[in-house]
């Protein structure tokens, strides 16, 4: 602590636009002391050289970037020394600032939301809601049709479709938090299958996929993919039931009440909004058995998010192209509306002030 503010350890490119679209944002929090982390002869000096300096906190962007991050992130955490990290939310316009990522995080642990809300809370967000479901994800998406106009030009009106909103397989998600399910191919191998067994035990079922908006193929799964540039969120709301490893549109699809199967480790997991399947047989289980995803816990989880975890802004971002074709969607300014950081980076800076 250096007069009576944070000071900072910023490990990555200052000049990267992870950094650069929020940098105000970061500087307002305390000193910051920026460092590549390949700067570093080896991962075990940038431990020694938090531990031997006067650092309070250490932020970095996606601690899963890259390997020596992840090292550096990991051991630090076993340190028990706080580390910021921050990349984009699940829900539109969103970003989070967290002392975890993902499903590593304790943020999202039932303890810290599962309470009930009063009558103004949950006027609060179910007003939300509505307005999120009218919002356009970061992705572009096509024109809206509506749930409904859309399972009707796919001919798919006596059907009930499961929806599969393929990820990237070269996320951090996918990468570090596919569970049991263990890689994009084996998801791909369960689409497949479950096709396979709902042909057998529920023929009015069909499986309709979309590709990830900034990939340029389609996995090889045996299923009805939709055009690229249809609507996400029309997706979601023609479907009975959605399909997915562990992507935020399970999050999205909790505002639309739709029941959610995911099969990684998910920061949203819970038996009142969703359940996690390993085989075509736990699939198909609770399509043929159904279940109904909580009011309720989706309002306290959604108003946690909104309200003690995600900060809010408008994204200005860039689509860069990459040398296997795909596109990667570059944040290069945010303009913040609300900030919200962790309480216990509240909690220290307050004892500093």
């Amino acid at each position: 602590m250096k007069n009576g503010t944070l000071e900072i350890l910023a490990l990555g490119d200052r000049f990267s636009a992870a950094y650069r679209s929020i940098e105000d944002t970061l500087r307002e929090m305390g000193d910051l002391s920026f460092r590549e982390e390949a700067s570093f002869e080896k991962a075990e000096d940038a431990i020694n050289h938090v531990r031997n300096s006067s650092f309070d906190l250490v932020i970095m962007p996606n601690p899963y970037g890259n390997e020596r991050r992840r090292w550096i992130y990991t051991h630090l955490k076993n340190l028990n020394f706080p580390v910021m990290v921050f990349d984009r939310g699940a829900l539109p316009g969103s970003w989070f600032f967290d002392l975890g990522f993902n499903a590593d995080s304790a943020t999202y642990h039932p303890l810290r939301w599962d309470k009930p809300l009063n009558s103004e809370e949950t006027l609060a967000i179910e007003t939300y809601i509505q307005s999120a479901k009218e919002q356009t994800p970061l992705e572009v998406q096509g024109d809206r049709l509506g749930g409904k106009a859309l399972k009707e030009d796919l001919g798919l009106s006596d059907k009930k479709v499961l929806f599969v909103p393929f990820q990237r397989p070269s996320d951090t998600t996918i990468k570090f938090f596919s569970g049991g399910i263990e890689s994009f191919d084996n998801f791909v191998a369960l689409v497949n299958q479950t096709k396979r067994l709902l042909q057998q035990h529920a023929p009015d079922w069909v499986i309709v996929a979309k590709r990830h908006p900034l990939e340029q193929t389609r996995p090889n799964a045996d299923v009805m993919f939709v055009a690229d540039d249809t609507h996400v969120h029309d997706l979601i709301e023609m479907s009975e039931a959605v399909l997915l490893v562990n992507s935020g549109v399970g999050v999205i699809s909790s505002l639309f009440d739709k029941p959610v199967l995911h099969a990684g480790d998910a920061f949203y997991s819970h038996p009142g909004l969703n359940r996690q399947v390993k085989t075509p047989e736990d699939v198909v289980y609770w399509i043929l058995n159904g279940f109904q995803v909580s009011k309720d816990i989706r309002n306290r989880f959604t108003h946690h998010l909104v309200n003690k975890v995600y900060s809010f802004g408008t994204f200005e971002t860039e689509l860069v192209l990459q040398k296997d074709g795909s596109y990667r969607n570059i944040t290069r300014k945010i303009n913040f509306d609300t900030v919200t950081i962790p309480e216990e980076i509240k909690k220290k800076k307050k004892s500093y002030s």
